[in-house]
């Protein structure tokens, strides 16, 4: 076993305590016990951040840990405790080769990590949230909720948007497969809460956190709606763009790994034996040849928990009965206009080919074979997350697809404009017909398909906004006719 250091990092509303367990089966596993850090943050404190508690992290790793300046170690982070991490890791805004934090976590083990934030968080900031998870101490912080940790942890959350920007879609790989990066394994337990606990589950979850939500495997997808699209260097791009999967190329692949039985709370606190033992060999990992063997394994011991997630009972969707599924999926979805100001007023639709039922004609149609749930973020609802059951087969049969887009700005003297795949412009109202992008091309070179089982796609949409009308003399400013000559001349 490395005698590498090791941090084991709590989730929101938790502390040292709840990790008591998982410590006792890490030293059994080998790990020896003088090395073990178990960190206590505060995430009850209404003006603390993540970023706060990721810089809490650094002093306590250099002070108080006593690990020197080029000291590697290891990380077993349970729930917020991946976004306090990966906030760590992002905090320079560096590239990995200068990233002196990269270089030393060697291992990171996400236990049911909040990689995407939860569906809980938006709950806890109203008062009851406060009563039931808030802070019961007297003093300064008495029944806080930790708001600005929620607003990090809420579904398609600006934090999240831009951790994902640094370390799974920028130039250079955060999790890669050589050595100055660190190796990645994530564990999610296969059923939600049970008892009293679980009249507050959400589909597709662990209770917490969703299946769709903990892994690091993620691509993007950006719809350039503008008359000229460019890229943020300026630089003319095709309307539709997909970056590759984080796992494709240098950087490795992180999918979910499904633990039978297990929830979010009872993975750390009952921790499973199996998972226990294929966390002792993940630490002894130390090149990606190592890693790809590992993850062979540990995916054929995951598959028959996994399997049992394949399927959904309906609680908050339209399927009631039982459904087999291909899994679940993530899309995280932003709009902005050319100035790079949000979009706050718009829908999203998925379009396939079949025949209209009201018509009978063959097109284009709404596709309503999956459901989704849709979260926009409070703080800026041009940020939205779409949860979304995916029926069986969808994955694997892959069909001609258009993404629609319909925007309002709230008045009548400033529009958006969008040119869909036919490059004509079209004014876009809230009741106008959305403007229609065929991605089926783009999807080609990229696996043929949108869906892909407990991973998360991120979609970032640019339209045009213009005064309006577009192409006479606008309302929201005119010129002044001439004034009438003075009347002594």
């Amino acid at each position: 076993m490395p005698s590498r250091p090791m941090l084991l990092v709590h989730g929101y509303s938790a502390d040292a305590m709840s990790l008591e367990n998982l410590y006792r089966q890490l030293i059994g596993q080998g790990v020896d016990a003088r090395i073990v850090n178990v960190g206590n943050y505060i995430s009850l404190n209404n003006e603390i951040t993540i970023e706060d508690i990721s810089e809490g992290l650094e002093q306590a790793i250099r002070l108080v840990a006593g690990l020197d300046a080029a000291e590697e170690f290891d990380a077993v982070v349970h729930s917020t405790g991946m976004l306090v991490v990966r906030a760590w890791l992002a905090h320079q805004k560096v590239t990995p080769g200068d990233n002196e934090r990269l270089k030393r976590l060697k291992h990171l083990i996400g236990l049911a990590p909040a990689t995407w934030g939860s569906p809980q968080a938006h709950k806890g900031r109203t008062w009851l949230g406060a009563l039931v998870k808030g802070n019961k101490t007297p003093g300064p912080d008495f029944l806080n909720a930790g708001n600005k940790v929620l607003d990090g942890l809420e579904l398609g959350s600006k934090l999240t948007w831009d951790l994902a920007h640094a370390d799974l879609l920028g130039p250079q790989p955060y999790f890669g497969t050589d050595a100055n990066t660190p190796y990645v394994a994530v564990f999610i337990g296969n059923t939600p809460y049970d008892g009293i606990a679980g009249v507050s589950n959400d589909p597709g979850t662990d209770g917490t956190v969703r299946w769709s939500g903990c892994g690091l495997n993620t691509r993007k997808i950006t719809l350039d709606l503008t008359q000229t699209p460019t890229d943020s260097k300026g630089q003319p791009r095709q309307r539709v763009t997909m970056s590759p999967w984080a796992a494709n190329g240098s950087r490795i692949d992180v999918p979910i790994l499904a633990v039978e039985g297990k929830n979010h709370g009872t993975l750390v606190s009952d921790p499973d034996a199996g998972m226990m033992a294929r966390i002792g060999k993940f630490l002894q990992v130390s090149s990606a040849e190592e890693y790809d063997n590992w993850l062979t394994e540990a995916r054929a011991w995951s598959a028959p928990a996994k399997q049992k997630m394949l399927q959904s009972k309906g609680h908050g969707f339209a399927f009631w009965e039982t459904k087999e599924l291909d899994g679940w999926q993530q899309f995280v979805v932003r709009v902005r206009d050319t100035h790079g100001d949000p979009v706050t007023d718009y829908m999203i639709g998925v379009f396939e080919r079949g025949v209209d039922p009201t018509t009978g004609q063959e097109g284009w149609i709404r596709s309503e074979e999956f459901s989704m749930d849709v979260h926009a973020y409070g703080a800026d609802p041009s940020y939205r997350c779409l949860h979304i059951q995916l029926p069986k087969g969808i994955t694997t049969s892959p069909k001609p697809m258009q993404i629609g887009i319909q925007a309002s700005t709230g008045t009548d003297v400033v529009a958006y404009q969008g040119y869909g795949s036919d490059d004509v412009d079209r004014e876009m109202r809230a009741d106008s017909d959305p403007v229609m992008i065929d991605i089926t091309e783009a999807l080609k070179d990229k696996d043929a398909t949108l869906f892909h089982a407990f991973t998360t796609t991120l979609v970032e949409v640019v339209l045009n906004r213009r005064p309006f009308p577009f192409e006479d003399p606008s309302k929201i400013f005119a010129w002044w006719p001439p004034f009438p000559p003075e009347a002594n001349q």
